[in-house]
């Protein structure tokens, strides 16, 4: 056998040779003979075991090291994923992976690991086969049922013994791409494929995620191999279930992410791409929390599908029947149930218990859109009226909480990218209000999958929608879902979005007539309200309380009254 960093060229029992390095000579290496017969993992792990037995290693015996990490590592690369399941055993991976656990554990230890965060070549490759196996739905397996991921975390948290140390940028890269690629193998290579929560779950249990999110702020060069580590963060994304339960602070993937944010872990040299999507989790958790100036009873109160009736008693609440098939409807009555099924059929689709997650979660969240960003959208809401000269219950509000390539959320920027436009025109004729993200001119697939998903929601909410009720069609990760959003003032108990709200907002905003507003919102709401248009739009009087703040910052700062 001769080996390069590209190259190894092994004998087959014919007596030709062939070169592991490629696909097809791997294959031929794998074929050669049968399952059976096939023991070069366990005699590689054999071999290595024998030699890391030694007392003291001579260059020699490391350099065997890595020729026999390397084989496994090409065989494991560069073979056909068919070809690998067939020609491999499973006692040849048990053999390799009871192998890399023990060393890993030993390695932990390893003075020089804990004190530099590196490894010497032949240490490497009994991390390096690793990425390469969990390209495989074998190894990925085998990988999750054991406690290597534990071992893993551990290993990578012994580095951490010094401060806030990490790995080496190559190690770094290891750890993530072992990961990201056994990840990648539970979404794609799997017959039964794994959801995205059930694999993250697993993950999180072990501890290393967390490793894996300080890892991954590491710069790498090129990151020519980071495009399934970046889809496993881009897919993280969608799974805000487990977002909102796992990475709020207080949990060890949470407190991780603020920290490094924070920039009291991580790496010290900041990975932009990578800060981008971390910034967009912590912004979908916090968009869980209801926010405390308002009553959250908009879309989480239920409400008859068909008649509209709707009570916050938790009697009515529990009353309501729910469509056996989509889950997303609820009527008052069986009557009011079948008077609505010729509409209903036609936006109504089955829903498996993450696709029903993903959308309640999707729901709490433009809920805490509404609430928080509430002013934001008043204000354009007058505007956009007034431009297109129709009423506020003509218009719709369009929100992308998809992130894109650089893991930026155009609605959870600040201030928030939102678009308002009538609903004819997003219904009628050429729909010219139709938003960036249904890639109209650039996209026709796409384009024409978001017209025939999102026309007929944004039709059937238009048709129940009532006064007191905000329209808004939302992109997000789970696809494209039209919102009938309510709000109610906590301490007059009125509607935030009723016409008469829409109204005050107008006084105030082109008469400044503050009459209807205090008729609106008890006295702290009011003060809020009138502050964000202050700041945000420089409508009112400038707010005493943040003039007299102003005014002590700049005298602290100056040493002598400002004005």
């Amino acid at each position: 056998m001769q080996g390069a960093r590209d190259s190894c060229k092994c004998h087959l029992p014919d007596g030709s040779c062939v070169d592991i390095c490629t696909e097809e000579g791997a294959n031929a290496f794998l074929q050669s003979g049968s399952s059976d017969e096939f023991q070069t993992f366990s005699g590689n792990v054999e071999t290595l075991s024998q030699i890391r037995s030694k007392r003291r290693l001579n260059a020699g015996d490391k350099q065997t090291m890595i020729m026999l990490g390397f084989t496994i590592d090409s065989l494991a690369q560069y073979a056909d994923n068919r070809v690998f399941r067939q020609c491999v055993p499973e006692s040849e991976i048990r053999a390799w992976l009871n192998y890399t656990i023990e060393e890993i554990q030993k390695l932990s230890t390893n003075r020089n690991w804990i004190s530099t965060g590196n490894l010497q070549q032949h240490d490497a490759f009994v991390l390096n086969p690793c990425i390469s196996m969990m390209m495989h739905a074998v190894p990925t397996v085998m990988v999750f049922e054991s406690d290597f991921f534990q071992v893993l975390a551990e290993f990578v948290r012994a580095r951490k013994a010094d401060g806030r140390a990490l790995p080496s940028t190559d190690i770094c890269e290891t750890i993530t791409l072992i990961v990201s690629n056994a990840y990648m193998s539970t979404q794609m290579a799997f017959d039964n494929k794994w959801t995205t929560e059930k694999t993250l779950k697993k993950l999180e249990a072990t501890g290393v995620l967390v490793e894996f999110i300080r890892c991954a702020t590491v710069p790498q060069p090129g990151e020519q191999h980071a495009r399934g580590f970046f889809r496993m963060l881009d897919e993280m994304q969608t799974c805000t279930p487990f977002l909102s339960k796992k990475f709020q602070k207080g949990e060890p993937c949470g407190d991780i992410v603020h920290a490094i944010l924070e920039g009291k872990d991580g790496s010290r040299t900041k990975r932009p791409s990578l800060i981008n999507k971390l910034m967009t989790i912590v912004k979908f958790v916090d968009s869980m929390n209801t926010h405390p100036d308002t009553d959250a009873g908009g879309l989480n109160i239920k409400m008859c599908r068909n008649c509209n009736k709707s009570d916050r008693s938790e009697a009515f609440q529990k009353s309501l029947m729910q469509c056996a098939r989509c889950q997303s409807a609820y009527y008052c009555s069986k009557e009011c149930q079948r008077t609505d099924w010729p509409k209903h059929k036609k936006t109504c689709a089955p829903s498996t218990k993450s696709q029903q997650k993903i959308f309640q979660a999707m729901e709490k969240t433009v809920m805490t859109f509404c609430q928080n960003q509430y002013v934001h959208i008043m204000f354009h809401m007058v505007e956009a009226c007034a431009e297109y000269g129709v009423t506020k219950n003509e218009m719709l509000l369009a929100l992308n909480f998809k992130a894109n390539a650089e893991g930026i959320v155009p609605a959870m920027q600040d201030p928030p990218e939102m678009k308002i436009a009538p609903v004819k025109d997003y219904i009628e004729g050429t729909r010219p209000a139709e938003p960036d993200w249904f890639f109209k001119n650039e996209d026709n697939k796409s384009y024409e999958k978001n017209i025939k998903n999102c026309i007929k929601a944004i039709k059937d909410q238009q048709s129940r929608r009532l006064p007191k009720h905000v329209l808004c069609l939302v992109n997000y990760a789970g696809g494209t879902s039209c919102f009938k959003v309510q709000l109610m003032e906590p301490v007059h108990r009125n509607e935030m979005y009723s016409d008469e709200a829409f109204q005050a907002f107008a006084a105030y905003i082109n008469d400044d007539d503050v009459g209807p507003l205090s008729r609106i919102f008890g006295p702290a709401h009011l003060r809020t309200v009138k502050q964000q248009l202050g700041i945000h739009y420089g409508i009112g009087e400038p707010d005493e309380d943040l003039v007299m703040q102003t005014r002590q910052i700049l005298n602290n700062y100056l040493g002598r009254d400002a004005y």
